[in-house]
């Protein structure tokens, strides 16, 4: 998959605005640093780090919050080695050779995250998921970003190729705005991505 540069890049200090404005405003933010905290601190423990997972999603994504626990730890038990390896890898290095893999992991996870009283799948959950899993090599989104960043899922079940060209976006876009951020900085660059995309797209503060 190509890289595709066709999107909104901000400057320097739109870009700060906005991961600031995040912080300021966002009262939930600290979740994602609990569950971060959660997962990291348990990897290789299943439950553990699916009770991680499921205290942000409860808390970000609440009305997709009711899944089956035990297909989530079934989920990290079986896929630890693959997300094991994600882990210490950084969006700069994601290749077109990594997209059949993305996507197998995409698909597995939104079905372990499905609701179970209807079935519904999110994405948006599956991102959330990744975003504490794999920090620094598998972005975070919603509905609101994916739309703006023309990777819109019409169809939920097969919101994994929408993922991918959002995933190759995210690659180009931490290359533009990788000197915005402190360094050393507390959280990861997608991370703080994820905090300007949410301040300008999904809750409009810059």
């Amino acid at each position: 998959m190509t890289e595709d540069c066709n999107f909104h890049i901000p400057s320097k200090k739109e870009f700060r605005k906005g991961y600031e404005a995040y912080n300021q405003r966002e009262r939930r933010g600290f979740v994602y640093f609990e569950a971060l905290q959660t997962v990291t601190a348990n990897w290789g423990d299943a439950e553990l780090m699916a009770s991680g997972i499921q205290r942000l999603i409860r808390s970000w994504n609440r009305f997709y919050a009711n899944f089956n626990f035990s297909d989530l730890t079934c989920f990290l038990r079986d896929n630890i080695e693959i997300l094991s390896a994600y882990k210490e890898r950084h969006i700069f290095d994601l290749a077109e050779a990594d997209e059949d893999q993305i996507r197998r992991l995409f698909q597995k996870l939104l079905q372990a995250l499905r609701r179970e009283n209807d079935g519904v799948l999110s994405p948006v959950s599956v991102a959330k998921a990744f975003g504490v899993l794999t920090p620094d090599f598998l972005p975070i989104w919603d509905s609101n970003i994916a739309y703006r960043y023309d990777c819109p899922y019409y169809l939920t079940e097969v919101a994994d190729s929408p993922y991918l060209r959002f995933c190759h976006k995210m690659k180009v876009f931490s290359k533009k705005v990788r000197q915005y951020v402190p360094h050393p900085d507390d959280r990861a660059l997608l991370k703080r991505i994820d905090e300007y995309n949410y301040a300008k797209y999904t809750m409009g503060w810059i």
